[in-house]
């Protein structure tokens, strides 16, 4: 047997015979587990309450209170405490109850071999309570972190991280045309370069930029580049576009299935976003020039 396999394991011996119980605790004791024992029930359910062992040794038959009972008590106070019978008159039909009421096993009195017939019963017992103790505490912590993921899923809501509707509203009605370009920019996720394009007639034109140098207008380009609202972001060839770096992720900004404008983003940038951040601001951006074309339409109407 590997000595540290019984380290730190308590068992709590209840039998009426004191002969019994002796040589168990002793044996036991020998083999670096932790006994208390009890003459009865009652004595051994007042031990559970004390503190719980690991593994319990119980008699079947016993005066007053006998093994039955005291399992069903044992499984009300403390469930996890794997129970062991032990009974000199073992039947199947009382085999049968002490486990249908949660028993782990029993032994057959007079017990003749103790490293077989009990101390590999015990060890097993202890293994079963040890690997639902894991099984609980690995729960626990899935849970727990569930919950911290929602916590800071509300945190990031409450915050305003993301796109939070009534905020962006309240701004849009205030907002004059300027306000509305730098506030579709500041959807954009972090410090990532962006330039914000905006429709007119036949083309899609330069006309705010964050983190990045406003480009010339030879970067304008034609509105019928772009012909699926159901576009999400393409990648394209822009050099100069962003220092010098060839790269830029394009997201189309339709509104209502009409192109209203661009957002050029560094597909370089090693701040760059996850693409289904950039979508968010691009839905947002969207939204704005939707509200920025109705107030010109409007103006001009």
């Amino acid at each position: 047997m590997n000595p540290s396999s019984s380290t730190e394991l308590e068992v709590l011996v209840i039998d009426d015979d004191p002969f019994l119980r002796e040589t168990v605790q002793l044996f036991l004791e020998s083999e670096g587990f932790r006994v208390r024992s009890a003459s009865d029930g009652e004595k051994g359910i007042e031990l559970l309450n004390q503190q719980e062992p690991d593994v319990a040794l119980i008699d079947l038959r016993m005066p007053r209170l006998n093994g039955i009972d005291v399992l069903r008590e044992f499984k009300k106070i403390a469930p996890e405490v794997e129970v062991v019978m032990a009974t000199g008159a073992a039947t199947l039909e009382s085999a049968l109850s002490a486990m249908k009421l949660g028993a782990y096993s029993y032994i057959e009195k007079p017990i003749v071999d103790l490293q077989k017939d009990l101390l590999d019963v015990l060890l097993r017992a202890a293994e079963r309570r040890k690997l639902r103790q894991t099984n609980r505490d690995l729960q626990g912590q899935l849970q727990l972190t569930r919950h911290q993921l929602e916590a800071e899923q509300r945190k990031r809501r409450t915050e305003g991280v993301g796109f939070v509707v009534d905020q962006m509203l309240r701004k849009i009605a205030a907002a004059t045309e300027d306000q509305l370009e730098n506030l579709i920019l500041s959807t954009i996720p972090g410090d990532c370069p962006a330039i914000l394009y905006i429709r007119r007639d036949r083309l899609l034109i330069p006309c705010s930029a964050k983190s990045a140098q406003l480009p010339a207008e030879h970067y304008v380009l034609p509105v019928d580049r772009f012909t699926d609202p159901g576009e999400r972001w393409r990648e394209g060839d822009f050099p100069g576009l962003f220092q010098h770096r060839a790269g830029a992720l394009m997201l189309p900004l339709f509104w209502l299935g009409r192109l209203e404008g661009l957002l050029a983003i560094d597909a370089s940038s090693s701040q760059k976003p996850a693409h289904s951040l950039l979508r968010a601001a691009a839905d947002a951006s969207a939204a704005l020039l939707g509200s920025l074309a109705t107030r010109s339409s409007a103006a001009t109407g």
